[in-house]
């Protein structure tokens, strides 16, 4: 057995155990920062260009870049969660573009770890299913849904589902890196918009569409939205475009059906403990 192959294991394991142990069913979308602080760990967003993550051992808090794309915010607290799961000490990352995570072991364990703790292979399934959508099958809007519903990236998820979970071929793959994140937002507001739009269908479920002010969500053409802190701003061929526009917390809701989800609004580039980034805040006024 190679190095790879027992750490995959290792990773695999642990991410399964940790869910159960949070009483989280593998088949669940997350959003990983109230699933760390459920487990007794503070998780704090952090300035600086150059900063990629902490985990300070012995402190019971994890540190994430305020500044970094979405998905990769979220896959660096689930790989700094695996750094304090696994004992390994403190240490502090920074943006390293000429390293391999793949030629140090406990980089390579954390990331295998961070991957299946937010992309469990049941939860993958699960998404795909409940939008009748087969991976073999499904086109890009698809898999940037279901990306978004993880809290991932969309090239994250493609990859995982290729290279660990075995779900999709490697031409399937590469066809679908070929459309980027920015080509499929274009599709799905009919034109050049937010930097980060997350698309919000009936089957979304479990978990809130968290937004940072000025991003958009499309939510169902017949949800009903309440709260000061989305507003309704057009109509695309997918749904209603919702804007985040303060921070504090709104509903999206199917009246005559049974779907709703939260909005959840912070400040652009939040710096400061994860609990608080909702916080409505008198100065937006």
């Amino acid at each position: 057995m190679t190095l790879r192959e027992k750490l995959a294991r290792i990773g695999l394991r642990s991410a399964l155990d940790t869910r159960q142990e949070a009483n989280t069913s593998w088949s669940d979308p997350i959003c990983i920062y109230d699933f760390v602080e459920r487990m007794g760990t503070e998780v704090w967003f952090v300035g600086g260009a150059s900063f990629a993550g902490m985990y300070a051992k012995g402190y019971g808090r994890l540190f994430v870049p305020a500044e970094r794309p979405v998905g990769r915010k979220a896959f660096t607290c689930a790989h700094e969660l695996a750094h304090l799961r696994f004992d390994h000490g403190s240490r502090v990352e920074e943006l390293e573009f000429d390293r391999s995570d793949n030629e140090v072991p406990d980089e390579m364990l954390a990331n295998i770890y961070a991957a299946h703790l937010l992309m469990p292979r049941q939860a993958v399934e699960t998404a795909f299913s409940r939008r009748n959508s087969p991976p073999e099958k499904a086109g890009p809007i698809d898999f940037y849904c279901v990306a978004n519903q993880l809290g991932v990236g969309y090239e994250t998820l493609l990859k995982h589902m290729h290279w660990s979970l075995r779900m999709i071929e490697y031409a399937k793959l590469q066809e679908l890196l070929a459309v980027s994140p920015k080509d499929i937002r274009k599709i799905l507001l009919g034109r050049d918009g937010s930097p980060h739009l997350i698309f919000a269908t009936e089957h979304w479920h479990k978990v809130a569409i968290d937004l940072e002010i000025g991003d958009y969500a499309i939510i169902p053409r017949n949800a009903q939205l309440n709260g000061p802190s989305a507003k309704l701003v057009g109509i695309c061929s997918y749904g209603q475009v919702v804007e985040g526009v303060k921070t504090g917390i709104s509903q999206a809701m199917i009246c005559e059906g049974d779907w709703a989800a939260m909005i959840r609004v912070s400040r652009r580039q939040f710096a400061g403990r994860c609990i608080y980034r909702h916080m409505e805040d008198s100065d937006e006024d």
